[in-house]
C-alpha cells in the first residue's frame, strides 16, 4: 500500500535503510510490510491512522521519523495496537522506542576535533524540536565544556524548518561571513548539513581540511563520495530497523509487555575531511624552534 510520497521515503539515505532492516525481519515471518507516510497535518494524519486501525489485517505499526505527533501515538495506543517508534523520542509517552546514542556520538566527534588541537569549533544544526538534533547539540556542548572551551554563539547556527544540504550551505556561508575569527572546524548535526557546509567553505576559497575541518553525523552513502571524503558518526540504520521489527514481533506474542527503550550505539568514522588544527601545528612549531634555540 503506497502513496505519492513513498519514493521520497524509500530513497531517503536514512529511512531507506531502516525500512530494509524491518523487511528483513518481518518477511520470513509471513508478514507483509506496507508503507504510509504522514504529512505533518494532524487532522489528515489521524484519519490515515484511523483507516489503518480499522483494517482487520493490520498486525502492528512501526512509526519511523522525527516529530511524530503524540496524538497519533495516543490514538494507536488507545486501540491497543502493537507500536514501536524509530528515531523519535517522546518523553511523555510510555511506548517502545528504538533510538540512536546521539549525545555520545556528537561528543565523540567533537572530542576528536579537540584532540587535534581545534578550539574554535562551529556547530551547524537543525531545529531543536527534533530530539535527535537536540541531543547532538547537547553532545557538542558537553565536549566543549569538558575541554574547558567556552561556547561561542558566533559559531552556532540552526536551520529551520528543514535541514538539508542547501540549508547547511546557506547557514554556514552566513556564519563564516559574519564571525570575527573563522572557526578551524565545523561539526554538523547530519551529513546533508555537513555537505552543504563543505560547499560553503569552498565557495569562500578555503580548503578542507587544511583551513577548516568538517565532521557530519549519520554516515549516509554520499559521505564516502564527497571530496574530501566526509568524517562522520555512523548510525546503525539497518540495525535500528531490525530491532524495531523484532520488538514488534515480541509485542504480537505478548501484547501487555512493558515498553522498552533501545539505544543503538554509534561509531566515529574518520575520513579525509579532518586534519590537525593549524593553531596546534603553529604552537608545536614554536616549541620546536624554542627548544632548538635553547640548545
Amino acid at each position: 500500500m503506497f502513496n505519492n510520497r513513498l519514493s521520497s521515503l524509500t530513497d531517503d539515505p536514512f529511512y531507506g535503510q531502516v525500512i530494509a532492516g524491518i523487511e528483513q525481519i518481518v518477511s520470513p515471518k509471513n508478514y507483509n510490510l506496507f508503507f504510509r507516510t504522514v504529512t505533518g497535518h494532524l487532522s489528515s494524519d489521524l484519519e490515515k491512522i484511523e483507516t489503518l486501525i480499522n483494517d482487520e489485517k493490520l498486525a502492528g505499526i512501526i512509526l519511523a521519523g522525527y516529530e511524530i505527533d503524540e496524538q497519533l501515538v495516543k490514538q494507536i495506543k488507545k486501540n491497543r495496537l502493537p507500536l514501536v517508534l524509530v528515531d523519535s523520542n517522546l518523553y511523555d509517552e510510555n511506548v517502545n522506542m528504538v533510538l540512536n546514542d546521539n549525545t555520545t556520538g556528537a561528543r565523540a566527534a567533537v572530542d576528536y576535533l579537540i584532540s587535534l588541537g581545534h578550539r574554535r569549533i562551529a556547530f551547524v544544526g537543525g531545529p531543536l524540536s527534533h530530539t535527535s538534533l537536540d541531543e547532538r547539540y547537547i553532545g557538542y556542548k558537553q565536549a566543549l565544556r569538558r575541554a574547558g572551551i567556552k561556547k561561542n554563539e558566533e559559531y552556532i547556527t540552526f536551520c529551520k524548518p528543514r535541514f538539508d544540504a542547501d540549508d547547511g550551505y546557506r547557514a554556514t556561508l552566513a556564519m563564516l561571513k559574519n564571525c570575527r575569527l573563522l572557526p578551524t572546524a565545523i561539526f554538523a548535526a547530519n551529513d546533508m548539513l555537513a555537505i552543504g557546509a563543505m560547499r560553503a567553505v569552498f565557495d569562500l576559497d578555503l580548503e578542507i581540511p587544511s583551513d577548516i575541518s568538517v565532521v557530519g553525523f549519520d554516515d549516509i552513502t554520499m559521505a564516502q563520495h564527497t571530496i574530501p571524503q566526509l568524517t562522520t558518526v555512523r548510525i546503525q540504520k539497518r540495525e535500528m530497523g531490525t530491532m524495531a521489527a523484532k520488538r514488534l514481533l515480541e509485542l504480537l506474542e505478548e501484547p501487555d509487555a512493558k515498553p522498552i527503550k533501545v539505544i543503538v550505539g554509534v561509531e566515529l568514522v574518520v575520513r579525509d575531511s579532518v586534519a590537525e588544527s593549524k593553531d596546534k601545528a603553529a604552537v608545536q612549531d614554536m616549541l620546536l624552534r624554542s627548544e632548538a634555540h635553547a640548545q
